[in-house]
């Protein structure tokens, strides 16, 4: 068995809070070789990068930005504080050269979030079927309950992408003086209902059949309200099933 017959690309794709940030910390440690890219944290970074801290209201506007990242980052800043997807076109500019970059390169990807708007799908299925890269799609599934449930006891810090899931669990890993906090969209229950219908439930058919038709994406469905354990083994036993690889 070897690691080489596992897709280049493997995407994590599910509602708010299903896990996807921690399983795709869990699949980092043990492919290692794989780029990590996680749309939400780089989104994020590039309106920290520009304005200021997405987490906090003042903006802190840098003085070496150009007009045009400025305007992007405050167009993403007011989408995602509204809990609506950022639009494809700023999406795009964001991080395509990332992932243009690994498939040039052969390296493989972990994708952490896509395919938040049928726009965005079709731009990044056909840009994996035009490159003919082999893909799969786990798709982590939870109900609006218990997205409702995990996103109010959600926790990050600044010196990592990945979730807590309780205050008490983020405090075990803070580094210096950071200080454990909640995204804006977590604490808004019916922001976080709107997310779940616009980023999931009304689009998640057509995205999926986009991906299986223009990429020839294979679909793997995890139920995603296992424990993070039971969970993960899931992708390793569907890698050794479909892949004859062990990770």
């Amino acid at each position: 068995m070897s690691k080489s017959n596992l897709p280049k690309i493997i995407i994590l794709y599910g509602p708010p809070a299903s896990g996807k940030g921690t399983q795709s910390h869990i699949l980092k440690e043990k492919l290692k070789d794989y780029y990590h890219l996680d749309f939400g944290s780089e989104l994020r970074q590039f309106v920290k990068d520009h304005i200021g801290e997405f987490h906090l209201e003042d903006q802190t506007i840098n003085p070496d930005s150009s007009k045009e990242n400025l305007e992007v980052a405050k167009r993403i800043k007011d989408r995602m504080s509204k809990s609506l997807p950022v639009e494809t076109p700023d999406l795009r500019f964001v991080i395509e050269s990332a992932i243009n970059e690994c498939v040039e390169k052969g390296q493989g990807m972990i994708i952490e979030g896509p395919g938040r708007l049928v726009e965005e799908a079709k731009w990044l299925s056909g840009f994996l079927g035009e490159k003919e890269v082999k893909t799969v799609i786990f798709h982590l599934y939870i109900s609006l309950d218990e997205v409702l449930q995990r996103s109010k006891g959600r926790y990050y810090l600044p010196s990592t992408k990945k979730p807590f899931k309780s205050l008490e669990e983020a405090k075990k890993e803070v580094v210096g003086d950071e200080q454990p906090y909640q995204r804006p969209e977590d604490k808004d229950v019916e922001g976080t209902k709107q997310r779940y219908r616009l980023l999931y439930s009304d689009n998640f058919a057509k995205i999926i059949s986009i991906y299986q038709l223009q990429a020839k994406s294979l679909v793997f469905t995890v139920d995603a309200r296992e424990t993070v354990e039971e969970v993960s083994q899931t992708f390793l036993d569907y890698f050794k099933v479909f892949f004859d690889a062990e990770v």
